[in-house]
């Protein structure tokens, strides 16, 4: 039971610490949005190509190899837009807001396609996502606290990204060999999009010692070995903690974002924070109750 818990602790923090190591390199400049997302994605592919090696050899599995060439570009495709739209997105926003926008924007990309498969949505449901939408709307009142706007809609749009992978994952019994081909698949396209961006002098590229530092952080820990984590944690808890445990990540990044990088919680992220959050755990209880 307590090593439940400590895995469930560490996996979570792990998902925040995307955000702040992200932030922390992004915000600060010590490296552009789209060599932070190479080596993010890069160093992700090589762990998880490692881990699946070991998973596998470990459990004597003949099975170990591909998922098929399209849902792998499906899965890459997705996965990049997810990692491309976070960099540029954590140029101009704090690791916190960050953070509630994107995994809001996951939840309610989930509940979405959970009604456009045929499910009834229920009126609790009904008012858990027009709470959560309350909290986005507050989020973005225009005042000196206001996140930029650009950035959100990117970070929205990279939650959504990151919902369809999570979608197209769950359509497979091959989590860990899904992620990783996701990975290679997406960071093979990234590389493509870098030399181009590189060629053409698309958008200016600056590197450091210490930006190239967070974003192996990023895609080795807090990415590939962090996701690793989540597929072992799945199996050992029901769906209403599963929904529930990602709602805490917000959270987590905005005490994270608070100490290392010593940015300040409002009163308008407090109050969106747990409209948002609560309204989606207020989905989530509906869902598991209605099974």
């Amino acid at each position: 039971m307590n090593s439940r818990y400590l895995l469930a602790t560490i996996t979570m923090t792990a998902f925040a610490l995307n955000s702040l190591f992200a932030r922390y390199a992004l915000g600060f400049q010590a490296i552009d949005p789209m060599s932070y997302t190479l080596v993010r994605l890069l160093s992700g592919a090589i762990t998880l190509t490692l881990l699946a090696l070991v998973s596998f050899k470990s459990a004597r599995s003949s099975d170990s190899s591909s998922l098929g060439f399209l849902p792998s570009c499906y899965l890459g495709g997705s996965l990049l837009g997810y990692a491309i739209l976070f960099s540029l997105a954590y140029d101009r926003l704090d690791t916190g807001v960050g953070a509630l926008i994107l995994f809001g924007t996951v939840q309610l990309t989930l509940i979405g396609y959970h009604r456009l498969t045929g499910h009834v949505i229920s009126k609790m449901e009904v008012v858990g996502i027009g709470i959560s939408i309350a909290g986005f709307v507050t989020l973005m009142q225009p005042s000196q606290q206001q996140p930029d706007f650009g950035a959100a809609i990117l970070m929205s749009l990279s939650g959504l990204s990151w919902g369809i992978f999570t979608i197209l994952g769950k359509q497979t019994n091959q989590a860990l060999i899904a992620t990783k081909q996701g990975f290679i698949f997406g960071a093979s396209l990234m590389v493509i999009l870098y030399l181009s961006s590189a060629l053409f002098s698309v958008t200016p590229l600056h590197l450091t010692t210490q930006g190239v530092s967070f974003a192996l952080l990023s895609g080795i820990g807090a990415s590939a070995i962090g996701y690793y984590l989540w597929y072992l944690l799945l199996p050992k808890i029901d769906l209403l903690q599963a929904s529930l445990l990602q709602l805490t990540v917000p959270v987590i990044a905005l005490v994270l974002g608070m100490i290392f990088i010593n940015e300040k919680i409002t009163v308008y992220s407090c109050i969106a924070t747990l409209l948002i959050l609560g309204g989606i755990a207020l989905v989530s209880y509906s869902k598991v109750r209605s099974q």
